[in-house]
């Protein structure tokens, strides 16, 4: 049994993947809000009627979106670690390593 919601989940989480892999900033724009909404509209699930199927189907793109947002946080770091390259090169000591970083961090 398929249903829609999920499978949006899992279309839109392929495309930022398909997108960020290819570093497509233009298919990147596009996908974010795809993905949004499509997360937005697991809420819209009665999760208590699940089947097995849809269950496990659920799981795969969950499994799907995290592998879009582990490429997300490893394109963050890279590019931290960049921006704290060409600081320090350019004898900006006052701006990194927090150039990105987080407060908790």
């Amino acid at each position: 049994m398929t249903n829609p919601v999920v499978e949006a989940l899992i279309v839109s989480s392929e495309a930022l993947i398909a997108a960020l892999d290819t570093h497509d900033i233009d298919a990147i724009e596009a996908a974010l809000p795809a993905l949004a909404r499509s997360v937005e509209a697991l809420d819209t699930l009665d999760r208590r009627t699940l089947s097995p199927e849809l269950r496990a189907r659920l799981e795969e793109a969950m499994r799907i979106a995290d592998g879009a947002r582990a490429r997300v946080r490893y394109l963050v770091d890279r590019t931290r670690q960049r921006i704290d390259l060409l600081a320090m090169a350019a004898g900006r000591f006052d701006c990194t390593p927090a150039t990105y970083g987080r407060p908790d961090r």
